[in-house]
């Protein structure tokens, strides 16, 4: 609730004033998050992404990572690129694999992405 500004007059991400009310909610629940919002607030995890440097290791990886994207997990977008990277700067994987490999990679997410809507 603290991250989406749910407690904030207007959902407004600069208020500094609570939604607050009279009701039950709002003094046995909300009141108390409102009060130690700051308990919630962090930094949120670090975005460093540690591969192998085994040429093996990274296909392997590769391969799993590629299958996972492909069966609707969003979230390995980014350690995709960066193996392909890695693959691309040891010379494991030519321009063009990596420029073809990228390209479906970001065709697979607008495809989604359109039908949504």
């Amino acid at each position: 609730m603290v991250e989406t500004n749910a407690l904030k007059q207007n959902s407004n991400p600069t208020e500094v004033t609570p939604k607050s009310s009279r009701g039950w909610k709002w003094k046995n629940i909300l009141r108390n998050i409102w009060r130690e919002r700051s308990k919630y607030e962090g930094q949120g995890f670090p975005s460093t992404i540690v591969i192998p440097n085994d040429p093996n290791a990274l296909a392997e990886r590769l391969e799993l990572l590629l299958a996972s994207k492909a069966a609707g997990n969003t979230g390995v977008r980014n350690e995709l690129v960066s193996i392909c990277h890695e693959l691309l700067r040891q010379k494991i994987m030519n321009k063009k694999q990596y420029k073809n490999l990228m390209i479906n990679i970001y065709k697979e997410n607008v495809s989604r992405t359109k039908s949504k809507i």
